[in-house]
């Protein structure tokens, strides 16, 4: 990496992220560029791209921006001690990407390998819910994540782990691209075509989710406190609104 500062766009490309991933980033105060050219342009230094590198393995483990922006903000956070706790996970998953290879090959050389172990995220999952505990217990607020586990826990008893585990990752992935449109109107295209991943998910996963059912999810979201806490942790406290009403907008003008 070398010292030169860097633009929006060779972060973007550098990163994976989007510019205006990178601009709501900025406007929040998760990530603010170090620099500003007299043009407002804004540039980049290794210390703003070393957090980007934390926000991005935080949100890999399911925490909210909000609780990002809070945690790498604590007087007491402790970068050392989370990056040792990040290597255990990423050794987890390497050493299950080891056995996943190491099966393959095993079949490819004509070998009768019946295992599915090596499938198995469990390991990963356990790493991966300890660590959320832990570093919320020391730096963070715990409260709304535990209102949306509580909502889901009869469910998550009749499914694995796994499973949860990718449902929480599907929703955080929906209700930040959700925030990044807070501004506008919820029947912008782009918000639309989040509401219909969001109901195309739950068609796949879980039960059919016609236009009645779409609706009545979307109004359980504003009244009970459990699910519009912990929507509006990705947003600017008023996200499981803005989701209802896109939701409304969406079931009005859908033909199925």
């Amino acid at each position: 990496m070398n010292n030169k500062p860097m633009t929006v766009h060779e972060v973007a490309t550098l990163s994976g992220i989007t510019i205006r991933t990178l601009h709501y980033y900025d406007e929040i105060g998760l990530l603010k560029p170090t620099m500003l050219t007299d043009a407002k342009y804004r540039l980049y230094t290794e210390d703003d791209l070393s957090r980007l590198q934390e926000i991005l393995f935080f949100r890999e483990v399911g925490f909210a921006l909000k609780e990002i922006k809070e945690l790498l903000n604590s007087p007491y956070y402790n970068r050392s001690e989370v990056l040792k706790k990040q290597l255990a996970i990423l050794e987890a998953q390497r050493e299950r990407i080891d056995a996943l290879v190491k099966l393959v090959k095993a079949e490819i050389s004509g070998e009768q390998a019946n295992s599915f172990s090596a499938f198995s995220h469990s390991k990963i999952v356990e790493l991966q819910e300890s660590f959320r505990a832990e570093i919320l217990e020391k730096w963070g607020e715990t409260h709304s994540f535990k209102e949306f586990e509580a909502a889901f826990s009869t469910k998550s008893k009749k499914i694995q782990n796994e499973e949860m585990e990718r449902f929480l990752s599907m929703a955080q992935t929906i209700f930040e691209k959700l925030a990044l449109y807070e501004t506008q109107s919820p029947a912008c295209k782009e918000v639309q075509q989040i509401v219909q991943a969001w109901r195309d998910y739950i068609s796949e996963h879980f039960y059919s989710c016609n236009k009645e059912m779409l609706s009545y999810l979307g109004q359980l979201y504003i009244s009970d406190e459990r699910f519009s806490s912990y929507i509006n942790r990705f947003g600017c406290g008023n996200l499981a609104n803005f989701f209802n009403e896109a939701i409304k907008i969406y079931c009005t003008l859908s033909e199925g």
